[in-house]
């Protein structure tokens, strides 16, 4: 699978994407070269073998972002690096092979176990991030350290320091500076708000000023300087707190960035007599602030989530309660004003409140996003489909209403359900009620939605001498909520209802477009 998504490419790429590309794969391999050659002139165990090496995280962050495709550019990048500073043509080939494999397999990985450049999100993904980063470096340092020994340019005795260094300083380049670049990464193209802005400057400014004080050459280093190293909790847990992960993540590669300069120079809590030590002392820091820190804060982001869910779900909730008891309170009142008794007025009342609980377990069941027509449709006659052997026939497609739309067309059947069991075509067994609904093009790009209930074979019908509850909820209530209108006839051989309202307030965003151009039906009258 990784092999077939490496060499994937779109079945016919024009020129301006493949110059696109090649232009891609210079910038990213001369980055490359440029960070590595700077990365080795901190070596202190071997020529090729730097325990500084943030070339790994840059490679990674290069493979999650821009895809396994840019891996030309990583592998020829490392052939360039290590060929102009010691070993020969194989040794490089061998490396680059290693640096290579390092930031694919990294990457995928990465997109199979831990959400890929979303990995960051969350602490579990941080914590899965951090392992897997153990694996594909540990190959990168054997291909290396082995190519090396192979060609006779490092002593096989040394063999386990020079891995050691060199896999460790691998593994600190992933954890430090992939979640930087790959943070900021997705940020670029989104639009920033000036506020947002100032608040990371404030996190810059507080990392350098922490830098500058704790690990720089600037100052001399005393005995009483060293526990200062402390300080760089302070603007990552200010960061973690107060601020996401692509702030921490800068805040612990700028705090690394000064550690590294003040140790390379002598300098700082990190310098010992031995410079390979010292390096080593420094990678451990660099690790042990990046990733809890960094978990700290994708911890945080999480808990803002819920909560922002929490309060969105209250604002719906009470939202949604008060329309439900608008509807409840106006149909308490239109059914009072029609009935004599309180009997009529419990029994009316009470059915078509148990018509409105039905669609709302359905739009429960669909996190209140909508409900299918079909299940409307279903449940909403259910109590009258065997009622004297009837039959009801459903013509129409699969089609997501509106919370709101379900709710009124809902209540429609209900009363056309009720009507044609007690004087239509549901109350005889020669009875048949048709049901048809769809999407019809009016010309614009949303067209309407149609839907049509016509009795068959029922008793003749007459227009009645006034209008009832029902006649008022299929023709003002039910067409005026959804900015449409509807016709009520009463044919001969039964009524016939039809409602025509815009398809934007009726089908859910996601139906919309696709449906109105592929579900489309013949214009009827």
């Amino acid at each position: 699978m990784l092999v077939e998504r490496l060499f994937m490419r779109r079945p016919s790429a024009d020129l301006g994407s493949v110059l696109r590309y090649i232009v891609e794969l210079a910038v990213v391999g001369a980055v490359y070269v440029v960070v590595a050659k700077l990365s080795l002139t901190l070596a202190s165990i071997h020529p090729n073998a730097t325990p500084i090496w943030p070339t790994t995280g840059y490679a990674l962050a290069a493979a999650m972002l821009l895809g396994y495709r840019i891996s030309p550019a990583i592998f020829i990048g490392a052939v360039i690096a290590n060929a102009t500073t010691a070993g020969s043509i194989y040794t490089s080939l061998g490396i680059a092979t290693g640096n290579t494999l390092e930031s694919l397999i990294g990457a995928y990985l990465i997109d199979r176990w831990s959400d890929g450049r979303n990995t960051f999100n969350t602490p579990s993904g941080v914590a899965r991030f951090a392992l897997i980063c153990f694996a594909p470096t540990m190959i990168s340092a054997t291909f290396g350290v082995g190519s090396l020994s192979l060609g006779g340019y490092s002593e096989w005795s040394e063999y386990g320091s020079v891995w050691t260094t060199w896999w460790i300083g691998d593994l600190a380049g992933a954890l430090v500076i992939t979640p930087a670049l790959v943070l900021w990464g997705n940020k670029f193209g989104q639009p920033i708000e000036r506020g947002d802005i100032i608040r990371s400057g404030w996190i810059v400014a507080a990392s350098i000023s922490v830098g500058l004080v704790a690990f720089s050459p600037l100052l001399e280093q005393t005995p009483a300087r060293t526990p200062l190293a402390f300080l760089s909790i302070l603007p990552l847990m200010w960061a973690a707190l107060r601020r996401n992960q692509a702030d921490t993540a800068a805040s612990a590669f700028l705090l690394s960035s000064f550690a590294v300069w003040g140790t390379m120079t002598g300098h700082g809590p990190f310098a010992l007599g031995d410079l390979n030590e010292s390096f080593l002392l420094l990678l451990a820091f660099m690790i042990s602030v990046s990733v809890p820190s960094l978990a700290l804060s994708a911890e945080v982001a999480v808990r803002k989530r819920h909560e922002e869910h929490v309060n969105f779900v209250l604002l719906e909730l009470s939202h949604r309660s008060k329309n439900l008891l608008s509807i409840v309170q106006s149909m308490a009142s239109q059914i009072g004003r029609r009935t004599d008794t309180f009997q009529n007025f419990f029994s009316g009342f009470s059915t078509r409140l148990r018509a409105l609980a039905d669609t709302h377990e359905l739009l429960v069941k669909g996190n209140w996003e909508g409900a299918d027509v079909h299940d409307i449709v279903r449940v909403q006659l259910a109590p009258f489909h065997n009622v004297a052997e009837c039959k009801i026939s459903c013509e129409g497609p699969r089609l997501e209403l509106k919370p709101k739309a379900a709710e009124q067309i809902g209540l429609a059947l209900h009363e056309l359900g009720t009507n044609a069991a007690k004087h239509g075509a549901l109350s005889v067994p020669s009875g048949l009620v048709n049901l048809r609904w769809g999407l019809e093009s009016d010309g614009g790009q949303d067209g309407h939605f149609r839907f049509t209930w016509k009795e068959l074979g029922g008793p003749l019908v007459a227009q009645p001498l006034r209008q009832g509850f029902g006649n008022l909820v299929l023709t003002k209530t039910v067409p005026t909520s959804l900015g449409g209108t509807a016709l009520i006839e009463f044919e001969p051989e039964g009524i016939k209802w039809v409602l025509l309202a815009p398809s934007t307030d009726v089908l859910a965003d996601e139906f919309q477009s696709a449906t109105v151009r592929d579900l489309v039906l013949k214009p009827h009258s």
